[in-house]
């Protein structure tokens, strides 16, 4: 998969035999395989970021999709959490990372770093670090782009005295209190797709056309209610022949001429 820019993205497909082509995914309009639309949905940064504790060993090493809160910059945010192997103060903790992608880092007047182009063209990292409980013990579901703090201590961060970690493609820093490194390995792109497939769409469409054809039949087939009641005389008996509409029906009286007439000949 290549990535062109946020509205379009090339991807390689590979058949069951093997043969590979090239294809075209554009915003509103997917790519059609085997009957199936694929659909571009979104698509940023995703950092490669390893984390290391005081040994060298490595407890995490993952690329981190980060959601961009800009699309015209594609500034992004993106949280890691990293729930072994790290201590602090003495003591194992859960480690929390919240990290600010910029791919074109410019600072502005107030010293606050953005981004003002979306390529890679002067890709920064900041990550403001919590140790902590993470709350994934839990049992509770919780969003792996969302870094939930209540049961966490920040010790990296801008308005604290140990400033947030900044890092480059390549570079590695320390962590605060010794607990080991992070190094900023790489910073591929990424795309989500939506591929769908709805085997039922034609019966769907069958069963939508029969429901219309049958409201359109109500609405042009005169609703009428037949009877025929027998009574009986000295003489014999007595058919008398009756019909009620459930609006004006200008062919009621010819109708129940065609029942008595039909019903005489059954007779």
């Amino acid at each position: 998969m290549c990535i062109r820019d946020r509205y379009r993205a090339e991807v390689t497909l590979i058949d069951t035999d093997g043969a590979e082509h090239r294809e075209v995914i554009r915003v509103n309009h997917p790519l059609r395989v085997h009957g199936s639309p694929i659909y571009l949905i979104a698509n940023g940064y995703a950092p490669t970021i390893t984390v290391r504790d005081p040994k060298g060993e490595v407890v995490f090493q993952e690329s981190v999709p980060f959601i961009p809160q800009n699309n015209a910059t594609m500034t992004s945010l993106g949280v890691l959490k990293i729930p072994y192997g790290l201590s602090y103060d003495g003591k194992q903790t859960q480690l929390g990372l919240q990290g600010f992608f910029y791919p074109t880092k410019v600072e502005n007047e107030s010293g606050a770093w953005t981004s003002n182009y979306p390529d890679l063209e002067n890709p920064w990292l900041t990550l403001n670090v919590f140790v902590g409980d993470l709350g994934i013990d839990d049992g509770v579901p919780q969003s792996v782009y969302a870094l939930d703090t209540t049961k966490m201590t920040q010790i990296a961060g801008r308005d604290l005295d140990v400033k947030p970690l900044k890092l480059t493609i390549g570079d590695t820093v320390d962590l605060p209190d010794g607990m080991g490194t992070v190094t900023l390995d790489a910073v591929p792109r990424y795309a989500s797709f939506d591929v769908m497939r709805n085997p039922a769409q034609e019966w769907v469409l069958i069963s939508a056309l029969t429901a219309v054809a049958g409201l359109l039949s109500s609405l042009f087939v005169p609703r009428r209610r037949m009877w025929v009641k027998a009574r009986v005389v000295p003489d014999g008996v007595v058919l008398q022949y009756a019909a009620l509409a459930r609006g004006e029906d200008p062919m009621l009286e010819r109708a129940v001429e065609q029942l008595r007439e039909q019903h005489r000949e059954l007779l």
